[in-house]
């Protein structure tokens, strides 16, 4: 049975590529970001695109409810999306302010 795996930030760099290998090794690969456009290459990899905003609670639900209802779980999550957060002036990350 093959694995399946949800990557985060697979719009470009580290998580784009990782979705390319994991295809490659014969995993079910979805790959999630805001911009689904962004990610239309790996469509043609076999990737299962989802579009997905990690600062979105709603958002991440519908995403993994799309693949649970689709393949009943997710074996490996790649969480490598980036999150800022606009905080007095600066970039903060959520670490400064959600409890980690």
């Amino acid at each position: 049975m093959k694995k399946v795996v949800l990557i985060t930030g697979a719009s470009s760099g580290i998580g784009n590529e990782t979705a390319r290998l994991m295809i490659q090794k014969g995993f079910i690969v979805y790959g999630a970001a805001r911009r689904i456009d962004r990610m239309q290459d790996l469509k043609t990899f076999g990737v299962r695109l989802l579009q997905m905003d990690v600062t979105d609670d709603d958002s991440m639900v519908k995403g993994i409810q799309k693949i649970i209802n689709t393949e009943s779980r997710i074996d490996v999550l790649v969480n490598n999306a980036v999150m800022f957060l606009w905080r007095s002036g600066r970039c903060a990350d959520r670490r400064s302010q959600v409890p980690v």
